[in-house]
Formats: C-alpha cells, structure tokens, sequence
C-alpha cells in the first residue's frame, strides 16, 4: 500500500511539473514575440544612400543630378572646375 501511495504522489508531482514547466515555456513564447507593427526577418539590406567624395578638390561649376535621383556606379555627378590643378600641373612641369 505504501508503494502504491509513493507511486502516486510521484506521478503526480511530475504530472505538475510538467504543466507547470509548459505553462512557463508558453508563457515566455508569448512575451518574447513582437507586436504587429514590428517584421522581423533574416537578409541582405542593399543601401539605397551612400557620400561620394571627389579624388580633387575644386569649385563645382555644374551639378548633372537632383538631390534623390538614381544614379549607377560610374555616373558624372558634377563638373569641377580644372583651373587650379591645371596651374598646379604646369607649374610643376615648369
């Protein structure tokens, strides 16, 4: 009878455990997840906005693009006005 009584209490003190250890589990599922106005996901984000710089300083004389227009590797942006390095070029020739 004692073995008996053993068993059960046994059973049922893992039968609580285990609700309660689901019910712990589930819980924090529910609090850890994000509310509707938040995705989250896994991926690659191209940038859509990088600064460009010029390889010379220089006085911009013409601006080909708008601010926000699309522009591809390679594109003229601007003219900048060669006067200065054409001086600084001849004078160190001369």
């Amino acid at each position: 009878m004692k073995k008996k009584n053993t068993f059960i209490r046994l059973t049922i003190i893992l039968g609580l455990a285990a609700i309660l250890g689901g019910g712990y589990f589930f819980w924090q599922a529910q609090q850890s997840s994000l509310p509707e106005f938040i995705a989250s996901g896994n991926g690659r984000i191209e940038a859509e906005e990088t600064h460009v710089a010029a390889k010379y300083a220089g006085r911009v004389i013409d601006v080909l693009f708008d601010e926000g227009d699309m522009v591809k590797q390679g594109d003229i942006i601007a003219h900048i006005d060669a006067e200065d390095l054409e001086a600084q070029h001849d004078g160190a020739i001369a």
